[in-house]
């Protein structure tokens, strides 16, 4: 081979290798775009499915906030109602214990981990009882139970899971303090008893005496006068009854309220004028009335003739129950929140147990009932409806022959 046949092989062999290396670079080329488009497109990929993983993420925060939030209402409702909630299970073990339930059964956290119905008590047994009675036959029981001077009502449910209404998960048994409902109940029928009791007796004597008066010529003129003065006197006691009675029950209603907020009362002309009133009473038993009002006004906004009622059923009890030559001192001042107005006697008295009671309706203390003094025993619950009418309080400091003092307060 000869030298130009070597050089003209050497150039080919030479350009192959220079296609073969063109055609490696196009094919790198072609393979770097491909990969370098395959990658934006995944990254613009990526950011749409992070964008999208962040929405959710966003949803799911926003989720679980109001889940947290609802659970917070619900976990806050369930701490602070008044009723007691109890959720058991089927096989009677707790689930839920709301504190009032726990107030009422006497039963603690250690409710979780040691059911035994002896360690709570009598009550926490009858309500488990109930609850296992009511998951078994499926209808919904009632019942109540007492305790010293508390009354409680129970009900009971089954619980049914909120996706498969057939199957039951335990028992709900709710517990109300229903006490002042029964405080109420009975109040109500002793305030019927005595109603009827305070009417009895001058009824009673009005019809016997006008019975008698039937006869007038049978009777002689003392008799006859007797009957007369008998009927007249039972017949004040019963107006001064049924006046009483309208008087409290007006204060009950709030009769007269808008009067009440828009007129200022002067404190120290009622007392003048009451005093005035008990001027004459209080002389038959030589008892001496004294005011000391010391007042800044104008004062309060209050209806007028509640205002005197009140006080006036206070004098006229400390003038009634007084001793002879004894005196019923009535104080009023104030300071920048407050008007307190008291009304002292040197009278009878009163033992603390008969405080704690003396202004419901009817109530007398027991050597009163039939004194002759003619008091109706409404007085005092009228002077404690109208003071928690004005948003005041009323009390009492009594000692058994030292005599009682009234202490009333009201805002300003």
């Amino acid at each position: 081979m000869t030298d130009i046949d070597r050089i003209i092989a050497a150039g080919f062999v030479f350009f192959a290798l220079i296609c073969t290396v063109c055609v490696l670079c196009f094919i790198l080329v072609h393979l770097y775009m491909h990969f370098k488009n395959r990658i934006a497109k995944l990254e613009k990929k990526n950011e749409k499915l992070q964008g999208e993983l962040h929405a959710k993420e966003k949803k799911l925060s926003e989720i679980g906030a109001a889940d947290n939030e609802r659970f917070n209402y619900f976990n806050a409702i369930f701490t602070t109602m008044k009723d007691g909630i109890v959720v058991l299970s089927g096989n009677g073990e707790p689930i839920l214990v709301n504190p009032a339930a726990r107030d009422f059964l006497h039963i603690d956290k250690r409710i979780f981990l040691k059911n035994d119905t002896s360690f709570y008590g009598n009550f926490y047994a009858e309500t488990s009882a109930l609850c296992m009675n009511v998951y078994k036959t499926g209808r919904d029981e009632t019942f109540e139970y007492s305790v010293e001077d508390r009354f409680f009502s129970v009900s009971a449910f089954r619980i049914c899971d909120r996706y498969k209404p057939s199957v039951y998960l335990g028992v709900l048994a709710l517990i109300s303090d229903i006490s002042e409902a029964r405080r109420v109940e009975q109040r109500r029928k002793e305030f019927v008893r005595d109603v009827s009791h305070e009417f009895r007796t001058p009824m009673t004597l009005i019809s016997g005496y006008a019975q008698m008066l039937r006869m007038w010529d049978e009777v002689t003129h003392e008799e006859r006068t007797k009957a007369l003065d008998i009927i007249e006197q039972e017949t004040k006691r019963l107006k001064k009854l049924v006046s009483e009675l309208l008087t409290l029950s007006a204060a009950d209603r709030g009769e007269n309220e808008e009067k009440t907020e828009s007129t200022y009362v002067d404190i120290e002309a009622v007392i003048d004028q009451i005093i005035w009133t008990m001027e004459d009473a209080a002389a038959r038993k030589s008892i001496k009335l004294i005011s000391d009002v010391k007042l800044d006004y104008p004062l309060l906004r209050a209806n007028e003739q509640f205002m005197y009622q009140m006080l006036l059923n206070l004098i006229d009890n400390a003038v009634t129950y007084n001793k002879e030559g004894g005196s019923v001192h009535i104080c009023a001042y104030n300071n920048t929140e407050k008007v307190f107005i008291t009304v002292a006697d040197t009278g009878k008295g009163m033992r603390e147990k008969h405080c704690k009671r003396i202004f419901e309706p009817f109530y007398r203390i027991d050597q009163d009932r039939n004194s002759g003094s003619g008091g109706t025993g409404i007085g005092l619950s009228i002077v404690a409806r109208i003071v928690q009418r004005m948003k005041g309080t009323v009390s009492v400091k009594s000692e058994p022959e030292k005599g009682s003092i009234f202490c009333i307060e009201l805002p300003i």
